[in-house]
């Protein structure tokens, strides 16, 4: 069985805005498993290891781990939360990607409960279509 890896973007100066984007993308995550897409997201997976457990939040402590993660799943999507094109952790994990051929798609939170999804052509799809 295969799964979409979930990036988004996470690291901030202010923890007020670490713990909104972690808050966004489980309600990402949330959304695909609800719709059955089996999915893995480091920040969904980590943030509350990290809180506890003193772990550092910047992307260059986890790179390898997310790595390691990345390199077994189908996909890569992006959750275009604001601050996605600045962050160093998503590039890191887009340049992977690009080195292991593994498909990248965008991910972005539309309303309420539907985001909308774009494929490396610019094809636009539905969770249906995952």
């Amino acid at each position: 069985m295969s799964f979409i890896y979930l990036a988004s973007p996470y690291s901030h100066p202010n923890p007020g805005v670490m713990m909104e984007r972690y808050l966004r993308v489980r309600t990402a995550t949330a959304f695909l498993l609800r719709n059955r897409v089996w999915t893995y997201s480091p920040i969904v997976h980590c943030h509350e290891l990290a809180l506890a457990h003193q772990l550092p939040t910047g992307a260059e402590y986890w790179e390898e781990y997310n790595h390691a993660m990345l390199g077994r799943a189908r996909e890569l999507f992006v959750l275009q939360l604001p601050g996605w094109e600045e962050s160093k952790g998503i590039k890191g994990e887009m340049d992977f990607a690009k080195r292991k051929k593994i498909p990248i798609c965008m991910m972005k939170h539309v309303e309420a409960d539907e985001y909308s999804f774009l494929d490396e052509d610019g094809f636009e799809f539905g969770v249906d279509d995952i």
